[in-house]
């Protein structure tokens, strides 16, 4: 089974920071592959402040292809198929049905989106379910 760390984020811009998380996560073992979620409608943002969701997939997309593991860092727009505003819960149950039989899923996100997770659609299922990396500032 394929254990692959899912990094939610805006990517507004991608940028190096991202990409060295996502890379020590591969270095450390703490995932066979790191994906990075580019959402398409933070529901705890703002639409006007974020690039066109194409735009940041792409950048993402290219900077993953840039990374020290091109294989094993990769972007993705899963979310970009489902029902917006994006709650991390729907993906996260759309990713077990469709990959769950192949695929463990845990999480890496930094300090600020975790000080939020109290506030996100039923927190409790993903926390309970969900092992979850915090990388501090």
């Amino acid at each position: 089974m394929k254990n692959v760390l899912l990094y939610f984020g805006s990517f507004n811009p991608v940028h190096n920071g991202h990409i060295a998380l996502a890379e020590y996560a591969v270095e450390r073992g703490l995932c066979d592959e790191t994906t990075l979620i580019v959402s398409p409608q933070n529901p705890l943002k703002p639409a006007w402040v974020q690039a066109p969701e194409m735009d940041r997939f792409e950048m993402a997309e290219a900077a993953c292809a840039a990374s020290r593991y091109p294989d094993r860092i990769k972007a993705s727009a899963v979310e970009f198929l489902l029902d917006r505003p994006s709650y991390t819960i729907r993906t996260l149950e759309y990713l077990a049905a469709h990959h769950g039989a192949d695929m463990r899923f845990s999480l890496l996100m930094g300090a600020d989106p975790a000080a939020t997770l109290g506030r996100w659609l039923e927190n409790d299922r993903i926390v309970g379910r969900y092992t979850i990396y915090v990388y501090p500032r």
